[in-house]
């Protein structure tokens, strides 16, 4: 398997690249969390259920975590350049269409859209700094990729209170689609494309499989609390998220050189190691939001913009010290 692509691009190309897939990245991140702040907003709007609001936040993660690994699969071999410029037109166009929508149902819809574009988008930006990077610059461009990753969400709920307190809930759309418009012309300018070499179709059963487990898995996750832990809805999501989920690892473990994804990788302690360190990490930081902003707003009395701006210092210092973190490493080991 060998990557196809130009020749190492020089440092002023270098850091276009990373601008432009971070700020790609920012978009696809600001989207996750910025319509929590517009939650009584959107009710009123659409004269809508706590459930609808609720689907309409959580469809676009739904959409998102199912189909980045089978789409991030297909980008690698169709080529980077053209998914990436395909999943920004798409979230560009389907984040207009949620900030026009005249209803909950053409809400849902361009929320589950902007999902698909996302996980178009997501998997390449990181999948173009490791093929582009050299081995010597990529990690302190993996820092800040993942630091957009993680104060993206934080930055984008502070921006959207920000909107959503002195102008209206529409606005919130606003953000995305710019942030998209100027990475779609950085990309079309400055991204190489590359590609890797396959002699083998593509994994579709794996694909499948992968798609069912995760969105069986968070559909527990999101409407466990809601629905009742016990209720069948939930207990026949989770079975059917961890039978596909093991039949996953089972057709993969089969497919060996053909497979969508190798999970005999994760036998490296390295690896599996620091797989399960970010997963814990922004696990975390996913459960300080649920916890903390509703804490500001309905034991405190803040305003949605104080709420975010309180949790602002996390994303700053992530967003700074992921650009010392590689030098660190360095220094004294990962």
């Amino acid at each position: 398997m060998s990557a196809a692509g130009p020749s190492v691009p020089d440092a002023r190309q270098l850091r276009t690249i990373l601008i432009a897939v971070c700020i790609a990245l920012m978009a696809v991140i600001a989207s996750v969390s910025g319509l929590n702040v517009a939650q009584p907003d959107l009710a009123v709007e659409f004269d809508a259920s706590q459930g609808t609001i609720l689907w309409i936040i959580n469809i676009y993660t739904l959409s998102l975590a199912a189909l980045l690994l089978p789409l991030g699969a297909i980008g690698d071999r169709w080529g980077r350049k053209p998914m990436l410029i395909i999943g920004l037109a798409v979230f560009g166009v389907a984040s207009a269409a949620a900030g026009l929508a005249p209803t909950a149902e053409v809400m849902l819809a361009a929320r589950l859209a902007s999902g698909v574009g996302g996980a178009m988008i997501m998997p390449i930006t990181l999948a173009v700094i490791t093929s582009t990077f050299p081995e010597e610059e990529r990690g302190r461009a993996i820092g800040v990729w993942t630091g957009v990753a993680g104060g993206g969400g934080i930055l984008g709920m502070f921006l959207s209170a920000t909107l959503v307190d002195v102008a209206s809930w529409r606005w919130l759309f606003v953000l995305p689609v710019v942030l998209v418009l100027v990475a779609l012309v950085m990309a079309l300018r400055s991204v190489p494309n590359s590609r890797e070499g396959f002699g083998h179709a593509f994994d579709t059963v794996g694909a499948l499989a992968s798609i069912v487990a995760v969105v069986g898995l968070i559909f527990v996750l999101q409407e466990g609390p809601e629905r009742g832990w016990t209720t069948p809805a939930t207990l026949i999501s989770l079975a059917v998220g961890i039978i596909a989920a093991v039949g996953f690892v089972a057709w993969e473990l089969r497919r060996r050189d053909a497979a969508l994804l190798d999970v005999r990788l994760f036998r490296e302690r390295r690896l599996a190691g620091g797989s399960i360190t970010l997963l814990v990490v922004f696990g975390v930081q996913a459960g300080i939001f649920v916890a903390l902003f509703p804490f500001f707003q309905a034991v405190l009395g803040w305003s949605g913009l104080l709420s975010t701006l309180a949790l602002m210092p996390m994303a700053v210092l992530m967003m700074m010290t992921s650009g010392l973190a590689p030098r660190l490493a360095a220094r004294i080991g990962p």
